[in-house]
């Protein structure tokens, strides 16, 4: 069985890049972008939890002062 070595390939803006063939300057915007990109859905997934959070403290206030 052989194993791939090979890096994946990069894709941007629907076109595919070897990562051998990139300059470091290039690797480097890729690196940033790619963390941007997690940090982007760490913050979009905790601000969905906040929502839903905020909803039921809302119901719960609405609750209580329509008692």
């Amino acid at each position: 069985m052989t194993e791939n070595t090979q890096p994946p390939k990069l894709k941007w803006k629907s076109k595919e890049y070897e990562q051998s063939s990139l300059t470091d300057p290039q690797k480097y915007l890729f690196s940033q972008l790619i963390d941007i990109e997690k940090k982007e859905n760490s913050a979009r997934f905790t601000l969905d939890q906040i929502g839903a959070m905020k909803q039921v403290f809302e119901e719960r206030l609405d609750k209580e002062l329509s008692q």
